[in-house]
C-alpha cells in the first residue's frame, strides 16, 4: 500500500506543477499586451535624380512568335497550324535580355 501512496502523491504533485507552469506561461503571454513596443521613426530614403534612359525598342513578344511561326511555316512549305513554337532565344544579340 505504501507503493501505490507514494504513486499518487508523485502523479498529483507532477501533474500540478505541469498545471502550475501552463498557468504561468499564459499569464505571461497575457502580460505581453501591456508591454509598450518602441515607437517606429519613419526613415527618410532620399531619391536620386531620375535618370533619362534611351529609349528602347520594345518588341511584341506575341507578334515575334507569330513572325517566326510563319517564317518556319514558309521555308518548309507547310501552314502554320501545323507548327507550335515552344520557346526561342535571341542568338547574337548585344541585348542580355535573355
Amino acid at each position: 500500500m505504501n507503493n501505490l501512496s507514494e504513486g499518487v502523491i508523485a502523479l498529483i504533485s507532477g501533474m500540478g506543477i505541469v498545471f502550475a507552469v501552463l498557468i504561468l506561461i499564459a499569464f505571461v503571454i497575457w502580460m505581453f499586451k501591456f508591454i509598450k513596443q518602441p515607437e517606429k521613426k519613419e526613415v527618410v530614403v532620399p531619391q536620386a535624380a531620375p535618370v533619362q534612359a534611351e529609349p528602347e525598342e520594345e518588341t511584341d513578344d506575341l507578334e515575334l512568335v507569330a513572325v517566326i511561326t510563319a517564317a518556319i511555316a514558309a521555308s518548309l512549305n507547310t501552314t502554320t497550324d501545323k507548327l507550335q513554337v515552344k520557346s526561342f532565344r535571341r542568338i547574337g544579340s548585344n541585348r542580355s535580355r535573355w
